[in-house]
């Protein structure tokens, strides 16, 4: 199929015709009423959504959605009209606005989770100019069908990565996108459009570069190139320095071949060169290398706590040995510890590790109540500062409470001076009608 260039001069093609955007009615299987909002900013809370969306029309209720433990905003919410045609109004008019500096998505709330989940009409959309924003992309994609969500991924800084996603109505319409879009050019850029696939089913990525560090300050290029020329045809080798020129202890191989990369990954990962073992691995951006190392000490750090056991109650003559004796008939105990006062004496509460989760379990089934020293012990798995807090939070919600604007406090009083340095107290009460109302006594 013939290739067109959009929103640019081009001799033999002329530009598509981009449509204005339309007032779209609601999906027929979907809520006239509500709307998703994403992609919001932190520090977004309900009152700044009242007032953002409120100019529309009437809301019935705005649902910010929070952690359960931390009660931290998820990014995003749900937006409740009382007509439908106010919803439909907000969707065209408000998409894409900044709220707190940053852009927010909306579309219609989908509560069937078959219909978000499997991906019919999401487009992968890659090669994007760096200033083309979710308005203009769905300008670009919306003459080929009704669009339900358009997303441009985004770094930290609110800079664009340079692709995105954009979700239609139908598979139809995303399949006509795709072929008129694919290969057209977009602000001097050739856009790439594909199906979106999950992570499951996409294929693994090819790549040539790696990483090595943990190298000798001695290492130099030249003795990198000849280690890893052994599994491959090498392009180019760098070892990073500092501004006096001393090597950091890394650097970067690049292959002629993804398979070649992949074979010197596999040889040379953990390696021992000189005194130090080598590291190799797949080059990455420091936003994936940030995300990968936060993935890896999850998956290490989640067995041992799980592993770990909390053991209070305990008798003041029990020590560390008596808990090897007794915890040890449910598995491998890799370590025990009592806690004491500075004086030596118990406190009453231990640490028992385990090798494995299925063992600390074991003994919470069967030790947790158990009468030991003529005390009965209770037994729980250990949990970190952050897990016990968000504990408490869930158990004592009304510690955290807030304060609305421009309102006094219900039952506070202020203590003012006046010239003479006469104490007035001003005190709030509440009437029966649920105002609050001062008086002065």
């Amino acid at each position: 199929m013939a290739k067109c260039v959009l929103l640019q001069a081009s001799p033999p093609r002329p530009p598509l015709l981009i449509s204005p955007r339309r007032l779209l009615p609601p999906p027929p299987t979907g809520n006239p009423f509500t709307l998703y909002a994403g992609d919001l900013h932190p520090s977004v809370n309900e009152i700044d959504l009242y007032f953002f969306f409120s100019v529309i029309g009437p809301l019935h209720s705005v649902h910010l959605c929070r952690d359960r433990f931390s009660h931290k905003s998820l990014r995003y919410a749900y937006i409740n009209f009382y007509f439908p045609f106010n919803a439909a109004d907000a969707l065209c008019r408000l998409n894409h606005m900044e709220l707190k500096g940053k852009s927010i998505r909306l579309m219609w709330c989908q509560r069937d989770p078959i219909l978000r989940k499997t991906g019919i009409g999401n487009l992968f959309v890659k090669n994007l100019d760096l200033s083309i924003h979710e308005a203009k992309l769905e300008q670009v994609f919306g003459i080929f069908g009704r669009i339900l969500s358009c997303k441009i991924a985004k770094e930290g800084n609110g800079k664009s990565k340079g692709f995105g996603f954009v979700q239609f109505d139908s598979e139809e319409s995303a399949l006509d996108a795709l072929d008129a879009l694919n290969g057209c050019v977009l602000k001097g850029k050739i856009l790439t459009v594909a199906k979106y696939l999950k992570k499951s089913e996409r294929k693994e990525p090819q790549f040539t570069n790696v990483y090595v560090k943990n190298l000798d300050e001695n290492f130099t290029e030249s003795s990198l190139i000849e280690k890893f020329s052994e599994y491959g045809k090498v392009t180019s080798a760098v070892i990073m320095n500092d501004e006096e020129g001393k090597s950091k202890g890394f650097g970067f191989v690049n292959f002629e071949s993804h398979d070649n990369a992949k074979i010197a990954i596999e040889a040379l990962n953990g390696e021992v060169i000189g005194l130090k073992k080598l590291y190799v691995g797949k080059a990455m951006m420091k936003a994936a290398r940030d995300s990968f190392l936060r993935r890896t000490h999850d998956q290490k750090t989640k067995p041992i706590i799980t592993s770990n056991l909390y053991v209070r109650n305990l008798a003041t003559s029990v020590n560390e040995k008596d808990l090897r004796e007794v915890f040890g008939a449910f598995g491998c105990v890799v370590f025990t510890k009592v806690i004491r006062f500075s004086n030596g004496v118990s406190k009453g509460i231990a640490s028992v590790c385990f090798s494995k989760p299925e063992e600390a379990m074991k003994a919470v089934k069967n030790l947790n109540g158990f009468c030991y020293h003529g005390k009965y012990m209770k037994v729980t798995v250990a949990m970190s500062r952050e897990e016990y807090a968000r504990r408490l939070q869930t158990l004592f919600p009304f510690n955290f409470f807030y304060k609305a604007p421009n309102l006094k406090p219900y039952l506070e009083t202020k203590v003012q001076r006046d010239d003479h340095h006469q104490v007035n107290e001003t005190k709030t009460s509440s009437c029966n009608c649920g105002f609050a109302k001062s008086c002065n006594e």
